[in-house]
């Protein structure tokens, strides 16, 4: 074992120092090494393995969609995975493999139903609990793996869902399956690639692409990783989203489709900064004059965010985005520069047109097991009030909301509670069609667009770790205005003296209000069972003026998968 590990030591001191690039040493140099290096050599080794120790399982990211997110939000909301950050989201695998491995002891010993939750994740995350155990044994053993860094290990499996449900445009009854077949392949230690292709059958009417033989099918998930201790810098297509809101979120939201880009993350535990570019789909250009340079747009999204994690219980972010594009148009350095001010490069550069989005959010665990979340999106706010144009109302965004888990002593519940408002005119523009914040025809921000208010809320229970119930409800109150459509400029047909004031939400208001049962079952690590029940009653349907219509909608759905790992020298 000694002999081996002094081997061992050599080839990887080689390997960082060596002048000439050589990954080895001949018989003579390892011959006349004295005591003295060898210590030396062993001493990197032993650091090296500890810098890294934090990384060395890059791993796929969760997908929002994925049923491992209602034991999760529960476990987080309860203060069992304090290491975890809710604003900036997908996690990857590894991550919570290690925070469930960090949960203390008398945690588990004091709730018996979120024992039970832990035991089932854990279950879902063993190959990784299993790796990271082994990285964390003896320094022998430790150094035995050294040997296994050079290891591709790859990973196959496909995970799907088939469904029946009314959800769809006007309730009518539907059957729907995707299938999601999967491949990852790790390099050594440090780097990973991730693919996930997404078949399925119904599409709705916003969906861009094409149909086969009544299937369609796209690549969801595709990217490279790269991890170390201080940096994450991956590059491909993957899920993104910004912000602790459980119903969706202001910024980046689940309900947009992933996006190609290249997202860098600097730092760990108390601050990290990170930065990304995205490339956004063409649209096609309604201007003809504008049409005449090319016949669609080019389109990009640029965004950096420095969040703090203060003691795992108090956390906050800031993040600023832009998107810009245009026919013809090509990435602007000025944004893409992790450190400089967008806004600031717009005034003060050639470029004068772009939408500038900023965002506050915060995720705070107080005693009591209480917890407040919120967002705060900017768009546009008016200072000024020299033309007519200052009289565009703001375009904001507002979502507050609150967790009580365990509550009245009742072990396995949780409350929450949410509240959103987004001002009309928000995500959309007056000119320039390209700055939408549209990605393939869906919303980059919260599911319902713009112009509306909602309170949402539901009571859930967990029973024996594998059953789930709960009750929802929610109300919402939709205007006409919207993100796709026209940018409204009534505010134009005024004077500074005469003012601008406007109803919101605008126009004709549709009211729904829907209430229900859920329940969840997951009776096997293959696979688990989910049934929605839903009453929903509208006023002024589709805005609508006196249109009236109540529903029942359901949505019964059954999730399967499987995957496996190999080793290869």
């Amino acid at each position: 074992m000694l002999k081996r590990s002094f081997l061992l030591s050599v080839k990887f001191y080689d390997y960082f120092y060596d002048s000439n690039d050589n990954y080895y040493l001949d018989l003579p140099n390892i011959v006349n090494i004295n005591c003295r290096n060898f210590m030396k050599r062993v001493s990197f080794i032993f650091m090296a393995l500890i810098l890294s120790m934090g990384n060395l399982l890059s791993q796929e990211s969760l997908p929002p969609y994925h049923w491992a997110w209602n034991y999760l939000f529960y476990l987080k909301s309860a203060g069992y995975l304090n290491e975890l950050d809710l604003t900036n989201r997908p996690w990857y695998r590894d991550q919570i493999a290690r925070a469930l491995l960090e949960i203390p002891e008398k945690n588990l010993r004091d709730n018996s139903q979120a024992n039970k939750l832990i035991e089932a994740l854990k279950s879902e995350f063993q190959y990784e609990i299993t790796q990271i155990e082994a990285k964390s044994e003896a320094l022998e053993q430790v150094v035995d793996e050294i040997s296994e860094e050079k290891l591709i290990r790859i990973k196959a499996g496909v995970f799907g869902e088939a469904l029946v449900s009314n959800e769809f445009e006007d309730f009518d009854e539907k059957f729907d399956f995707n299938i999601h077949p999967q491949a990852g392949l790790k390099f050594g230690s440090n780097f990973y690639l991730y693919g996930n292709i997404k078949i399925f059958k119904e599409a709705d009417a916003d969906y861009i692409g094409k149909k086969f033989r009544d299937l369609h099918a796209y690549v969801e998930q595709g990217y490279f990783l790269y991890q170390s201790k201080w940096i994450d810098f991956k590059f491909g297509r993957d899920f993104l989203q910004v912000g602790p809101g459980r119903s969706g979120q202001l910024l980046f939201s689940d309900n947009s489709r992933p996006f190609d880009m290249y997202h860098v993350v600097i730092g760990k535990s108390f601050i990290n900064f990170s930065f990304w570019g995205i490339q956004l789909d063409k649209r096609n250009i309604r201007d003809s004059l504008q049409a005449l340079y090319a016949p669609w747009s080019n389109r990009y999204l640029n965004a950096h965010r420095l969040s703090f994690n203060i003691k795992n219980r108090y956390y906050f972010g800031i993040s600023e985005a832009v998107i810009y594009g245009g026919p013809n148009a090509t990435w602007e350095l000025g944004f893409m520069n992790p450190l400089g001010i967008y806004y600031g490069h717009t005034v003060n550069g050639p470029r004068n047109a772009a939408n500038f989005f900023y965002e506050l959010d915060w995720d705070l665990y107080l005693p009591h097991q209480l917890n407040l979340y919120g967002e705060l999106l900017i768009d546009d706010l008016q200072v000024d009030k020299k033309v007519p144009g200052d009289l565009e109302p703001n375009e904001i965004g507002l979502l507050a909301g609150i967790n009580w888990s365990d509550f009245l002593q009742l072990p396995g519940s949780l409350i929450n509670l949410e509240y959103l408002q987004i001002r009309n005119r928000t995500y959309n523009v007056q000119r320039n069609d390209w700055e939408k914040y549209l990605h393939r025809n869906k919303v980059i921000g919260y599911y319902l667009g713009n112009d509306f208010k909602l309170i949402t809320g539901n009571i859930e229970k967990w029973w024996w770790g594998d059953l789930n119930t709960k009750i929802f409800g929610s109300v919402v109150r939709k205007g006409e205005g919207t993100v796709k459509g026209e940018f409204n400029t009534d505010f134009l047909d005024y004077t500074i003296e005469e003012g601008y004031d406007e109803p919101f939400p605008w126009g004709i208001v549709e009211r729904h209000i829907q209430f229900g049962l859920g329940i969840f079952y997951r009776p096997h690590k293959l696979g688990n069972l989910s049934i929605d029940l839903a009453y929903n009653d509208f006023n002024n349907y589709k805005n609508m003026e006196g249109e009236k219509r109540s529903e029942f909608s359901f949505r019964v759905s059954l999730w399967l998968q499987w995957n496996r790992w190999w080793q290869v020298k």
